[in-house]
């Protein structure tokens, strides 16, 4: 008889419990699910209920205690596996809430819920082929969930089968066109199919669901830059920093765009931003000094310049373009020895030659600008610029022949007609050499 009242009790408080945590009011229905546990310790459902409370206010250490008795009690009370699995899922141990979910199925294949979340685990583990398995049994027992697809979507995203990943976040979107994620991820795996219109369009109704997502804003600006529409992709640089998202990339892509636009002193100033986060990084170093150039500041060029090749000695872009630096300032001589520099550490980058070449002929040095001409050429015989320069260096020696030929191979790579071509035919049909030879 007193079991029977202990029970009666015992279901009387569990039932309080119940409508307490109806009405979220978890602190009494704890209190009637421990005076529960306190007349009948075998109360199995009193552990599994107050577990799940415990589980709500985020005391997961106390929810996976009360589940472990409740599973203790009763060893196959699959939803005891399965809010347990859940608890763990929380606190990021995807292989202990497996092994729940496991048991969970095991004991009731009809869990639905159970099939995604054991799915997400096995994505975040990055065992792709069972997450798409359970979201694929996920999606025969519930056919419209848009997380589900979503979720399966970014698994075939990770093998790298991103049609099969665009049909996913098509329906995510079909059945829940509310959420900013699935349109960011569909736009991301865009990018991989090349079709970065798209990829735009659905970035722009990322930003129009949820106007915080940073990563929206970024990827929108990676894909305009890539489009060369560089004041898009400030504007949306500029929304970054507002929204207190600053480091070191951002600054370099924002000077990027302002290089490209002609914004010399803009892309120098965000260059130096970027270098308040890495003083040390050459990369940037060169790039701030390359703007430097652009901008006329030379001396300040020179300084970045010099600092990078400090960092990296073996830079053969620093050496390369602290020789054009030398050579705008007329130090010719500064000029060849960084441009020999350059040679050493990049034998078969014509440039440098051809910087050398240049200063070599206005120190009147014409023989060896000949030479530094011609290995240029032997480096890459399509560079139009090259053949000019070396007629010129032959006509000042009065090789006319010899000039000639590489003014007509200049006018062969370069057609349309300028007022330095109309020049060059002039002087070949002066010297007799018509460019009807040429044509």
């Amino acid at each position: 008889m007193q079991a029977i009242k202990v029970i009666s009790e015992t279901k009387q408080l569990i039932s309080k419990g119940d409508q307490a945590l109806q009405k979220e009011n978890y602190e009494t229905a704890v209190a009637y699910y421990s005076q529960a546990i306190r007349l009948d310790a075998k109360a199995n459902f009193a552990y599994f209920k107050r577990g799940q409370v415990y589980a709500i206010e985020g005391k997961y250490s106390e929810a996976i205690t009360d589940f472990n008795s409740a599973i203790t009690l009763n060893p196959e009370f699959s939803f005891a596996y399965y809010k347990r699995a859940l608890v763990y899922l929380e606190i990021k141990q995807h292989r202990m809430a497996i092994e729940d979910f496991n048991r969970a199925l095991m004991l009731n294949p009809d869990i639905k819920n159970a099939y995604t979340k054991r799915g997400y685990c096995y994505f975040v583990i990055k065992d792709y082929d069972n997450a798409i398995a359970d979201l694929t049994k996920s999606l025969e027992l519930t056919p419209n969930a848009a997380l589900t697809y979503f979720h399966r979507a970014n698994s075939y995203f990770m093998q790298k089968k991103y049609d099969l990943a665009k049909a996913d976040y098509d329906s995510a979107i079909l059945f829940d066109s509310t959420d900013a994620r699935y349109y960011l991820s569909r736009a991301i795996n865009y990018t991989n199919l090349d079709m970065n219109e798209e990829a735009l369009f659905d970035l722009d109704n990322a930003i129009r669901i949820d106007p915080s997502v940073k990563l929206a804003y970024q990827y929108r600006a990676t894909i305009n830059i890539k489009l060369n529409k560089y004041q898009s992709a400030i504007n949306d640089i500029d929304r970054l920093i507002s929204l207190k998202l600053e480091d070191k990339r951002i600054y370099v892509s924002r000077a990027y765009c302002n290089f490209n636009l002609k914004n010399y002193d803009a892309a120098i100033e965000d260059y130096t931003k970027a270098l308040e986060y890495d003083p040390n990084d050459a990369s940037i170093l060169i790039n701030r000094a390359n703007a430097c150039f652009n901008a006329g500041r030379i001396e300040e060029a020179i300084l970045d310049y010099t600092r990078a090749i400090e960092l990296e000695p073996n830079y053969f872009t620093a050496y390369n373009s602290l020789g054009n630096c030398y050579s705008q300032l007329g130090n010719y001589r500064e000029a060849i020895k960084s441009f020999s520099k350059a040679i050493v550490f990049s034998p078969k980058s014509y440039q440098a030659y051809v910087g050398r070449g240049l200063a070599f002929l206005r120190m009147k040095h014409i023989p060896k600008a000949l030479e530094d001409f011609t290995l240029a050429l032997e480096i890459n015989p399509k560079v139009p610029q090259i053949y000019l320069n070396r007629a010129i260096a032959f006509r000042m020696q009065g090789r006319v022949e010899e000039a000639a030929k590489d003014f007509i191979d200049y006018l062969i790579l370069v057609p349309e007609i300028t007022k330095q071509t109309n020049h060059i035919k002039t002087w070949l049909k002066r010297n007799g050499f018509p460019y009807e030879v040429a044509q």
